[in-house]
Parts: C-alpha cells; sequence; structure tokens
C-alpha cells in the first residue's frame, strides 16, 4: 500500500509539473525574445545615429570654429529637435554650447554629477583625454522641460580648433 502511495504521489508531481510548465508558452518566450531583439536593434539605431550627429558637428568645428555654435542652439534645426542636440564643453570643463538651456553655458561643469552621483564631468574630460579620445557614458539626467531623470546614453569625441580642445557630445534618452 506504501509503494502505491509513493507512486501516486511521483505521478501527481510529474503532473502538476506539466501543468506548470504548459502555464508558459513557447509564444510567450518567443514574443519576449522578438521584444528584447527589437529593443537591442532600436538601441543600435540610436547609437548610430547619435555618433554620426557628433561626428558632422566635429566636422562643422573644425571648419568653422565658434561660428559653428549658433548653429547647434537653432530650435527645430538639424542640431537640435526634439529632446535630442549636441553639446560643447572646453576640454577644461567650461560648457560653451548647451542649446536645452543656454544659462547654463559659460559655467564649469568639471564636477557635474548625474542623478545617482556619478561624476559624469570628469567622466566627460577623461574620456576625451583617453587614449581613444571618444565613447559612451550612460547615467541619468533629466529629458528638457523635465524634472525626473531618464537613462541617457551619451557619445563624446574630442573636436580642435585654433588651438582649442572642445568635448562634443550627445545623446538619447532610453524610453521607459
Amino acid at each position: 500500500m506504501i509503494e502505491l502511495k509513493k507512486v501516486i504521489c511521483v505521478l501527481l508531481i510529474f503532473v502538476l509539473f506539466f501543468v506548470v510548465a504548459g502555464c508558459v508558452q513557447p509564444e510567450d518566450i518567443a514574443e519576449d525574445e522578438k521584444g528584447l531583439v527589437e529593443e537591442q536593434d532600436q538601441l543600435a539605431s540610436q547609437r548610430e545615429f547619435t555618433s554620426a550627429q557628433v561626428y558632422s558637428a566635429i566636422e562643422l568645428i573644425e571648419e568653422e570654429g565658434e561660428q559653428a555654435f549658433p548653429q547647434f542652439r537653432e530650435k527645430n534645426g538639424q542640431w537640435f529637435h526634439d529632446d535630442f542636440y549636441i553639446f560643447v564643453w572646453r576640454n577644461d570643463g567650461i560648457r560653451v554650447v548647451y542649446p536645452p538651456d543656454i544659462s547654463g553655458e559659460g559655467q564649469d561643469v568639471s564636477n557635474l554629477e548625474d542623478f545617482n552621483g556619478k561624476p559624469i564631468g570628469q567622466m566627460f574630460i577623461n574620456m576625451t583625454q583617453g587614449e581613444e579620445g571618444e565613447g559612451w557614458i550612460d547615467y541619468y539626467w533629466p529629458r528638457p522641460g523635465e524634472t525626473e531623470p531618464s537613462k541617457k546614453y551619451t557619445f563624446i569625441k574630442g573636436a580642435s580648433f585654433d588651438n582649442q580642445t572642445y568635448i562634443v557630445g550627445s545623446g538619447f534618452y532610453l524610453e521607459d
């Protein structure tokens, strides 16, 4: 009798296992995988667009110097639209172009920190002074016109004109 109870218990465990396993449908898994692939594709596309815009802005700076800066501030233009903008710092951390809030231009932002205290000012400077002279940094920053921070990825690269070295960058926010 005890053997029969053991067999019944084992069978019940198998039945419960298959019932629970049946709740996780292959379609659900495939849907999740598809969503992850689409998210990765969108991230790659945004990274490609952002870095290309920074490279184009650097070309303009290297051709025109500070004469290029007003173009970066033109709302709804190539360089400043929606929550996209090009920013420019001197390599000593002085912000020279900041389209979302031009009152912040001229400030020393070398010790700038993100919402969580990440030292992004020093990270930007160190990145452009490093071996590659460019790179991506992620941090939490409010979108233009908002106060709550969102995750942001920023591409920065050094540029030079007339013995002045600049940090040129732009980023994008992850969708919530």
